[in-house]
């Protein structure tokens, strides 16, 4: 009991010091883009999952990256083979549609009409992050916002639960604004 406190307390200090908004300066795109990237693989490591989101245990997160940089492409595709919760992160930035993806990040520099039929609900859960405006009011889960060249994060509670996932309430603690 007591080592899960204190691995849950490394966790979310590991968020915290990769979290945007606390403490991450996003001032040039490469930076920004690098934050982005290690803030969407932190988040992922707090989600819960449900035992039906993949079909064996060593199966691949598939993480989808919609944009229109190559700092975002170089920033993600540096986390390819990262592990999170036993599995090992695959990076799709090619041509998405919503059954490839566990994870869809959307990037402020990626058109917004074609991120709007990957935010549908589906068959399968997966978690939504955003860096566009208005992202959780298009039924995105987390919108990362930038305020003053520093990355924080809103939460929506109703679209996490439509697909089955959880999020630590710790790290709900550290969102700007967590709306229901």
């Amino acid at each position: 009991m007591r080592g899960r406190i204190w691995h849950r307390l490394a966790l979310v200090a590991a968020l915290a010091c990769s979290a945007p908004g606390i403490g991450v300066r996003a001032q040039a795109p490469s930076n920004e883009a690098e934050a982005k990237a290690r803030f969407t693989l932190t988040l992922a490591r707090f989600i819960q999952w449900p035992a039906a989101a993949f079909p064996s245990d060593g199966a691949p997160l598939r993480l989808c990256v919609l944009h229109n940089s190559p700092a975002v492409a170089a920033a993600f595709g540096s986390q390819q083979g990262a592990v999170v919760a036993g599995h090992p992160l695959n990076v799709n930035s090619g041509a998405i549609t919503r059954s490839s993806c566990d994870l869809l990040f959307v990037d402020s520099s990626a058109a917004r009409a074609a991120a709007e039929p990957l935010l549908a609900p589906g068959e399968r859960p997966m978690l939504t992050l955003g860096a566009t405006d208005g992202f959780l009011s298009q039924g995105g889960m987390v919108e990362l916002v930038n305020i003053n060249d520093t990355l924080r994060f809103d939460v929506s509670l109703r679209a996490l639960r439509s697909a089955h996932l959880g999020l630590s309430g710790q790290v709900l603690k550290l969102a700007r604004q967590v709306r229901e």
